[in-house]
């Protein structure tokens, strides 16, 4: 039988985030059955790991950069509805640090609760837009993570 490429949510509760965006929903966000469509989990998501580039790495965006964290993978695994309005927070950490990928975990809670609505599971990749490949993580940046974080496999 195949494994379940769920996400485990046990492990993504309120306690084991430090950081956390703010993510109000908004009318246009729902879909024809009054509910927060699925494209916008991942735009909530979204929301949540810049805020973390911008607030915890002082990572830059803009369309000058010769190198920048990208997005190589995600996974999202719904575990129930959310509907408008709703006043939600994406809690935002790094579960692991490659040589030049990182592990960003996520969950989205309902304001006050501690049990997530959804979780989620990316890589990203310190990439060389020039060379059009990876490059290692810069040595601040996995020092200020792991600073942020505590204990970073």
């Amino acid at each position: 039988m195949a494994k379940s490429s769920r996400i485990d949510a046990a492990e993504f509760r309120r306690e084991g985030f430090r950081f956390f965006t703010p993510t109000p929903t908004r009318w246009g966000d729902c879909d024809m059955l009054g509910h927060i469509n699925n494209v916008e989990y991942l735009r909530y998501y979204e929301s949540g790991r810049l805020d973390y580039f911008h607030r915890v790495l002082d990572v830059e965006t803009g369309g000058e950069l010769e190198e920048n964290l990208i997005l190589a993978d995600i996974q999202v695994t719904f575990l129930r509805q959310i509907h408008h309005p709703s006043a939600l927070e994406v809690g935002t950490r790094v579960r692991r640090i490659g040589n030049s990928s990182f592990t960003i975990e996520s969950a989205i809670f309902a304001t006050g609760e501690a049990e997530p609505c959804s979780v989620a599971r990316a890589i990203s990749v310190w990439f060389d837009y020039t060379a059009d490949r990876s490059k290692t993580i810069p040595a601040e940046m996995r020092r200020v993570i792991e600073s942020f974080e505590g204990s970073v496999a």
